[in-house]
């Protein structure tokens, strides 16, 4: 069996031997700086390689001393989470609109990175009407198209939920929705929440507060929040 040793300048060497019963192998020496080493077992491999900036692969891990830079969502499994935003709403809002009406502060933007990602939008919406005639429908839209609202509605009103209070102006009621859309893009879109009066009455439809609302113990306010997660596809 035939070594290779290389002799340091003024002790100890370095060894080369191959196993005893070895197929025809060829080891190519690099020539870009890479360090060729071997660990405890003794065996042979790349103990560290930089890649762009403060990435370093070294045994078998990946260790990111400063960031990793210029990752994208390729490599990603799918469902893997790209970025995700969000906007609470800690103030009211008030309106006797008929027709969908945009609840200001409780719209969140977002720009996917690839148009076959998904965005995982979730709304909490808190608000209240008159009790027997304002009856505040809420519903999801993406820029100007609703999405992920009820079906089939005729010549009802869509919506995911009704703040309606069926006996008490000092009641609220809080409703959600959690929607998992496909722009199909990579433009940025404004996702929304919109009210209306499906009583059409013309009776205020409240946001983040009760209907009567007195500055008392019994008045409460309350917050909302819509929230959106970019999915690797």
């Amino acid at each position: 069996m035939s070594k290779i040793r290389l002799h340091g300048s003024s002790s100890g060497y370095t060894e080369i031997a191959p196993v005893a019963a070895s197929g025809n192998n060829t080891l190519t020496l690099p020539n870009d700086g890479t360090i060729i080493s071997k660990d405890a077992n003794g065996a042979v491999g790349v103990t560290s390689v930089t890649v762009g900036t403060g990435v370093t692969i070294g045994d078998g891990r990946l260790t990111a001393s400063s960031g990793i830079v210029g990752l994208t969502s390729t490599g990603l499994p799918a469902g893997s989470i790209i970025q995700a935003k969000s906007t609470t709403k800690t103030n009211t809002f008030t309106t006797t609109s008929a027709t969908y009406t945009d609840v200001t502060g409780l719209s969140v933007d977002i720009t996917p990175t690839n148009s076959s990602n998904k965005i995982l939008v979730r709304v909490f919406v808190c608000g209240s009407g008159r009790a027997g005639y304002a009856r505040c429908i809420a519903r999801l839209v993406r820029d100007n198209t609703a999405i992920g609202n009820a079906s089939d509605v005729g010549s009802r009103i869509s919506g995911f939920a009704q703040l309606y209070p069926s006996n008490d102006t000092w009641s609220v009621h809080t409703s959600g929705i959690e929607f998992l859309d496909s722009p199909g893009d990579t433009s940025s879109h404004t996702y929304k929440v919109q009210i209306i009066n499906g009583n059409s009455s013309g009776d205020v439809m409240c946001i983040n507060r009760n209907y009567d609302d007195n500055n008392s113990s019994s008045g409460h306010r309350y917050s909302s929040s819509i929230s959106v997660m970019e999915l690797a596809a």
